[in-house]
């Protein structure tokens, strides 16, 4: 009686910290104000920074990273194929602006065509401004950072300004669906 009482409770302890974890505390969904927080510390970060990397290792599927680097619309594909080589040519460039602007529209802004969640933490003309703002400021730090040129520098930041533009004047689909 005394043996398979003990094999009882160190199955449920077993049990017990497969359920709740190795801490033996169950760990709560974290809160949307919590979420919000975290995503913003991304969104305001200026490239280069380490919030993107540690929130994403946080809140893996708690938050959208989904990205598709810096695309190009279709229709400027079509309208300028010469526009388009020279977009595509800083997207790697630009990679990591990229990412982060995709983050804030995947999680501020209302459209869900994309994967993972969409938690529309702020689904404003003001918030999709300051999330292309960003980008762009972002951008423009890029160019700085790679080129010690001048003219290349200056080439980088006209090609900043193309995909802020860009963004600026079509990106309405993407952020509000």
């Amino acid at each position: 009686m005394k043996t398979l009482l003990l094999r009882s409770l160190a199955a449920g302890s077993l049990a017990t910290t497969l359920i709740l974890g190795a801490a033996g505390t169950a760990s709560a969904a974290p809160s949307r104000a919590t979420l919000k927080a975290a995503a913003d510390t991304v969104v305001n970060e200026v490239v280069g920074g380490s919030n993107y990397g540690k929130v994403k290792a946080k809140y893996p599927t708690a938050l959208n990273f989904t990205n598709d680097g810096c695309s190009v619309p279709a229709y400027i594909i079509a309208a300028s194929p010469a526009l388009y080589g020279v977009l595509r040519a800083y997207g790697s460039v630009f990679e990591k602006s990229c990412d982060r602007h995709d983050f804030g529209y995947r999680n501020y802004g209302k459209n869900t065509t994309t994967p993972g969640v969409h938690p529309k933490f702020d689904p404003t003309s003001a918030r999709k401004k300051s999330i292309d703002s960003r980008f762009y400021s972002n951008m423009k730090k890029q160019c700085d950072d790679k080129y010690g040129n001048p003219i290349t520098t200056a080439a980088c930041k006209v090609a900043a300004k193309t995909f802020y533009t860009a963004v600026d004047k079509a990106g309405g689909k993407a952020f509000f669906g």
